[in-house]
């Protein structure tokens, strides 16, 4: 089954040749986990188990198994992934960022890599 999705670019909707471009596959997949991983977990008044807890990723109570623990839990929610073979943290300390890339294995046995994703509280 291919799902398609509106393609989204800084939380806002890409408009093509005055079409809303659509993604599927991979990068649809993507966009998927990214948008998984940037939600504060009860963020989303629709589906309040939706996204990731915030608390062991950012700010002082950084901790590196709690936060690994809390995105894999995260990611068990996508349905297509099967399991998540890596995670790397990437601080950039002069813009006070922390961002994720992960190593995912899917549902169907390949790997799909998902780079920067951009967590901020």
């Amino acid at each position: 089954m291919n799902i398609f999705s509106p393609k989204i670019v800084d939380g806002d909707i890409v408009i093509e040749n005055g079409d809303i471009a659509m993604i599927e596959g991979d990068e649809e997949l993507a966009q998927s986990v990214r948008m998984l991983l940037q939600t504060r977990k009860g963020e989303f008044f629709l589906e309040e188990d939706h996204g990731l807890v915030f608390d062991h990723i950012l700010g002082k109570d950084f901790n590196l198994d709690e936060a690994r623990d809390d995105i894999i839990e995260a990611i068990s929610q996508e349905d297509r992934i099967a399991s998540v073979e890596e995670i790397a943290f990437n601080d950039d300390l002069q813009s006070r960022t922390r961002t994720i890339s992960l190593t995912l294995k899917k549902d169907d046995g390949e790997t799909l890599s998902v780079e920067g994703v951009e967590i901020d509280g």
